[in-house]
């Protein structure tokens, strides 16, 4: 698993965690474990986490590590 599609992951579950709390459902299809999202639906995630990479609007961790 790529840093984009960890980072996509990451998201999916916060997600599905925090809706609740702030009073949103989320799909059916998509409010399962990673592993069973549709995979249309994780690729979507795992394009816009890459996106979101190569903008620099956020920041890979393993990028980090190296720096440290």
């Amino acid at each position: 698993m790529d840093s984009a599609e960890r980072i996509a992951k990451a998201f999916h579950e916060s997600y599905e965690r925090q809706a609740s709390e702030h009073s949103y459902e989320t799909r059916e299809a998509s409010a399962k474990p990673w592993e069973e999202v549709p995979e249309n639906n994780r690729n979507l995630m795992t394009a816009v986490v890459q996106d979101l990479l190569d903008r620099e609007l956020i920041i890979n961790p393993e990028d980090l590590v190296r720096r440290s």
